[in-house]
């Protein structure tokens, strides 16, 4: 009787772990869009590409240390295009997917995909984190 008990308590704690990552990763799915390039307009040669008159982007490389995105805070200037290379041979699993609410980006990486582009037009500290908000990060925008 009592193995009974402890069978359905391990039963309970199971369900519960899996409505608590569920919850994380719908609220997650539905904040922010799909589209990365929201921020991208096409450039005087009908491509793809940010518009900015000095040509500067700013480029931080992701990677994963101690089961966890490295680096943990990424500094970017405010106003100036930026792109997350996702090194795509340490970044695996729920870590591909990288959300980041605060700009609506939200981007699954692969190796031949894993540039996110965007526009920091927002001065602050933001969160950006994997769907399921296990490895997590923040982003200051100065």
């Amino acid at each position: 009787m009592k193995e009974m008990n402890w069978e359905k308590l391990i039963g309970y704690v199971g369900i519960f772990l899996i409505l608590v990552f569920a919850t994380a990763a719908t609220k997650n799915f539905l904040v922010g869009s799909f589209n990365t390039d929201s921020n991208y307009k096409l450039d005087d040669n009908g491509n793809n590409g940010y518009i900015n008159n000095d040509g500067k982007v700013q480029k931080v490389e992701l990677s994963v240390k101690d089961y966890n995105y490295f680096p943990q805070v990424i500094q970017l200037k405010y106003n100036v295009p930026a792109e997350i290379i996702v090194d795509t041979s340490k970044v695996k699993g729920c870590l591909q997917s990288i959300v980041i609410p605060g700009f609506n980006v939200r981007k699954y990486v692969t190796p031949s995909d894993n540039v996110i582009k965007f526009l920091p037009n927002k001065k602050g500290e933001f969160s950006y984190s994997c769907a399921m908000g296990m490895g997590y990060g923040k982003i200051i925008v100065n």
